[in-house]
């Protein structure tokens, strides 16, 4: 039986939208982070917050699903502080994924110093 707690409706469908969010390693040294889609979704979104200051350059990312690079590159500002928050980018392309699919986000190593927790926004399909 469908739970309208749990965002299912008569259907036992999940419908709505979900956030899942992943840290990031040390943003100094290159580095991948993945976080598992737990149902049919599109990402919409993906927004970071800084948890230790960016030193030195900007830090590149690169998001990633089955499908292959998501939108292209996106970036963290150098001069993004402890607290400071923003979108990486809306993703518009390899943005649709399946229940166990993997979302990857890839960091290029250039600040001296840096981590970030990432917040990824996705759309609930069900197809």
């Amino acid at each position: 039986m469908a739970s309208p707690l749990y965002g299912q409706n008569k259907a036992d469908k999940m419908v709505g939208s979900l956030v899942l969010n992943v840290e990031s390693a040390t943003l100094s040294s290159a580095g991948t982070c993945y976080v598992a889609v737990p149902v049919d979704c599109i990402v919409k979104e993906v927004a970071y917050v800084v948890n230790a200051a960016l030193t030195t350059a900007l830090s590149t990312l690169t998001i990633k699903t089955p499908a292959g690079t998501a939108a292209g590159t996106h970036v963290i500002p150098a001069s993004a502080a402890i607290g400071a928050s923003g979108f990486v980018g809306s993703l518009t392309s390899n943005n649709t994924l399946k229940a166990g699919d993997a979302i990857e986000i890839e960091n290029d190593a250039a600040p001296g110093a840096g981590q970030a927790t990432f917040s990824v926004l996705c759309e609930v399909t069900n197809a």
